[in-house]
């Protein structure tokens, strides 16, 4: 494959990226619906406190019902992304799966850790409903936050955000099962070391897991940035003699994606990319945008508006 050609795919990536999304998001949601039908209506005929509507006060069940929230957030935006080639999240969306991302991980680890040591690892991550709820579930949050909405940059101070409803459903545990003893201790909070340190503990690892998960996001989504930005930088397909040949192609090649009705928006990052291609920086870009904006009225048809 020739240099172009690697190049070429880098720009893809995002296609195929979002593809990935709406089937990921659709199976988060899927999963987790199968997960809480299970419980609430103790298809397994289980014996223990995480069946029934008594499920739904599970730390795990709440992690990925919000996790699953997100996804179908995330969906509206990425199939109308993929229609119109904008791969762009809200911001907002990204940080409440990213919320969910870490309560869903939490309970991983405490699932393959403390509750597969006290009642047995297969019981714990593959027995009825518990495969959806420890396993399937958590890879599947965890790879889709990661590999798929990695669009958005998250910021360290987020890493707070994600760790306030394990505080919040912390102080609630302890409320419930050592303050009134309405709870039963089903996570073991007080079976190897006394609770107060368990919460210290148990808080320590949620933000090292909210920190892990956000340096993971970062990373791919500037993987995905970077290779873009060499696709305008260095790709053959913007090889032209002139940048006013190559920001009247790229406004071509946007104007693929518009609809009747649609908002005309300029894309100044990339224009800039191609700048610093052709060494234009003497040019104004207010002349680049006027190319750019005319190329894309001629090319959809309306080229009244580019006087």
């Amino acid at each position: 494959m020739s240099k172009s050609a690697k190049i070429f795919d880098a720009r893809r990536i995002n296609k195929m990226r979002w593809i990935m999304g709406i089937v990921m998001s659709s199976t988060v949601i899927v999963a987790t619906a199968v997960m809480i039908v299970f419980n609430v209506t103790n298809f397994f005929q289980e014996e223990n406190i995480e069946v029934g509507f008594g499920t739904l006060r599970m730390f795990t069940t709440l992690s990925n019902i919000v996790a699953a929230i997100a996804a179908f957030m995330c969906l509206p935006f990425q199939i109308q992304g993929l229609k119109k080639n904008k791969y762009k999240l809200p911001s907002w969306i990204v940080l409440l799966f990213f919320v969910g991302a870490t309560g869903v991980f939490l309970s991983f680890f405490i699932a393959i850790t403390i509750l597969s040591i006290t009642k047995g690892f297969l019981i714990i991550m593959f027995q009825n409903s518990n495969l959806f709820m420890h396993t399937i579930c958590p890879i599947l949050v965890t790879l889709t936050f990661v590999l798929v909405l990695s669009d958005v940059r998250i910021k360290f101070r987020f890493c707070f955000l994600a760790v306030a409803p394990v505080a919040l459903y912390s102080l609630l545990y302890y409320i419930m099962v050592f303050a009134l003893g309405v709870w039963e201790d089903h996570y073991e909070a007080n079976a190897f070391i006394p609770w107060p340190v368990t919460l210290l503990l148990i808080l320590a690892i949620a933000f090292g897991i909210a920190a892990l998960l956000r340096f993971l996001h970062n990373l791919m989504g500037k993987h995905v940035s970077n290779g873009i930005k060499r696709y305008y930088l260095e790709s053959e397909d913007y090889e032209l003699p002139r940048i006013s040949d190559a920001v009247a192609k790229l406004a071509q090649e946007e104007s693929k994606f518009y609809a009747e009705g649609d908002d005309i928006y300029i894309p100044t990052d990339i224009i800039a990319l191609l700048s610093t291609r052709y060494s234009a920086s003497i040019v104004p870009v207010d002349i680049l945008y006027d190319i750019y904006l005319e190329s894309f009225l001629r090319a959809i048809k309306k080229p009244e508006e580019a006087k």
